[in-house]
């Protein structure tokens, strides 16, 4: 990882201070009993002096005397200044190697707090620094990214090995790119960005990379689109569902009676009948559009109650059973034992399987099976049930997966495109779930969650 953090120095800890004021008291000691001899000896002479010749070298051999211990106090000033001197060096060198450290310390720390993935490589391709948000966002251990080559540890084709080629080879960098990284068959989605690395004479030193792995964020901002545009639709589908109504009732009602006046003139012939059909047949169709307009911008308050989750599987199941028949389709279920109540609208938990279900349906033209399979689950503390429909149909094409709740997408010819759309708001209305999976050719499984109404029930007012 980064440089670790320095052990202690035991000089660090020593009162400095305190020690040069003691090394200055002590210099003045020795130089006042210095001078205090000097004195003394000179009293000495004096008395010895008195009526007396002293010898002729005795007056060289005193002030030789005085020289040296004058030379002896100078070098006490010199060798206790330069005591101090070094004392006062060597406390600044430690503050500002201990400065120093705790800016790498800083710095060390905020890498290894921050959320985003640090990366940096020098001019020869070696990775030198990883911080542990990378290690979490490539899903490899440390060991095997610091120190090693990135040519040795991202294989040929990976896109973080192709993003750094470019920005070491050819000083071509990204910025906020979003990339498709897969790992453990998990399709993820990862922004990268790079820039270079200058180093102390300011030129490059290498490429520093930075990774946020942004599925989940992606993920929120497409519900937030699709929120958005059901909203933005609600207005607009009641005011179209009534003002289309009337005039579909109007057209559906004369056709009727045009079909009976025309039996009782007799000029009612084969192909008129067929005509007649087609078109009453088409006003249904129109009506049901209006219905699912409605139902898709309708508002309000919406009392919860504790829904019998098993209850509501074995009504759908016994309303579609016969067309189950009729496409060839086994239609099964596995509920588990003592599924608690969840919290919701029974008549609007039951649309979305319905609505579910008949899209299960309809990807099977051949027949198969449509398996729906209901248990409780804990995430975080809080308790959901979870209701999955898998059925053995064509699949959905993996570009398609991300728009199936937008209103009027749909990937059957004959759908409106409103089905899911309807179903995504229930599931927001009742603070639950829906997700949806699946590869072409290999079925589609939609699991919804509704947490569970023990102990929860409550009225929430809805608006649009």
């Amino acid at each position: 990882m980064f440089r670790p953090s320095p052990k202690t120095s035991l000089f660090q800890d020593l009162p400095v201070r305190l020690i040069s004021t003691v090394l200055l008291i002590l210099a003045l000691v020795v130089s006042a009993l210095l001078l205090f001899g000097l004195e003394h000896e000179k009293v000495v002479v004096q008395g010895l002096s008195e009526g007396k010749d002293l010898p002729s070298g005795f007056l060289s051999g005193l002030w030789q005397s005085r020289y040296d211990m004058l030379v002896m106090t100078l070098l006490l000033f010199l060798l206790g200044s330069i005591g101090i001197a070094a004392v006062i060096t060597f406390q600044h060198y430690s503050s500002t190697r201990r400065t120093l450290e705790e800016v790498k310390g800083l710095a060390r720390n905020i890498l290894e707090s921050i959320p985003t993935g640090v990366i940096t490589v020098n001019g020869s391709g070696q990775i030198t620094a990883v911080n542990p948000s990378a290690t979490v966002t490539l899903k490899r251990s440390t060991e095997k990214l610091l120190g090693q080559s990135y040519g040795d540890v991202f294989i040929e084709g990976d896109m973080i090995r192709l993003v750094l080629d470019g920005a070491l080879h050819n000083n071509r960098h990204v910025d906020h790119h979003d990339m498709p990284y897969d790992t453990d068959s998990q399709p993820r989605t990862i922004r990268v960005t790079t820039a270079d690395l200058t180093g102390d004479d300011g030129r490059s030193a290498g490429v520093i990379v930075l990774l946020k792995d942004v599925t989940a964020l992606l993920d929120l901002e497409r519900r937030v689109r699709v929120a958005d545009k059901l909203a933005g639709l609600h207005t607009l589908s009641a005011g179209v569902a009534h003002e289309l109504r009337n005039p579909l009732s109007a057209v559906d009602l004369n056709l009727h009676l045009l079909e009976e006046e025309l039996k009782e003139q007799g000029v009612l012939g084969k192909q008129s009948i067929h005509y007649i059909h087609v078109l009453n047949a088409e006003c249904r169709r129109l009506s049901v559009i209006l219905d699912n307009f409605m139902k898709f911008a309708r508002s309000g308050s919406m009392g919860l109650h504790e829904v019998n989750v098993l209850a509501a599987i074995e009504h759908i199941m016994a309303l579609m059973q016969f067309e189950a028949e009729e496409r060839k389709i086994l239609f099964t279920r596995t509920v588990g034992a003592a599924l608690p109540p969840v919290l919701g609208d029974e008549t609007q938990i039951g649309q979305v399987l319905l609505n579910i279900v008949v899209n299960a349906f309809h990807a099977m033209p051949d027949g198969g099976r449509c398996h729906i399979t209901a248990d409780e689950r804990v995430t975080d503390g809080k308790h959901w049930v979870e209701i999955s429909v898998k059925d053995t149909g064509l699949g959905i094409q993996k570009e398609a997966l991300p728009r199936l709740f937008e209103p009027f997408y749909t990937t059957n010819p004959n759908g409106t495109g409103l089905g899911l759309a309807i179903a995504y708001r229930i599931m927001q209305d009742h603070g639950g779930t829906i997700t949806i999976s699946s590869a072409p050719g290999h079925g589609t499984t939609v699991v919804i969650g509704f947490p569970t109404g023990v102990g929860r029930l409550q009225t929430i007012g809805m608006a649009s």
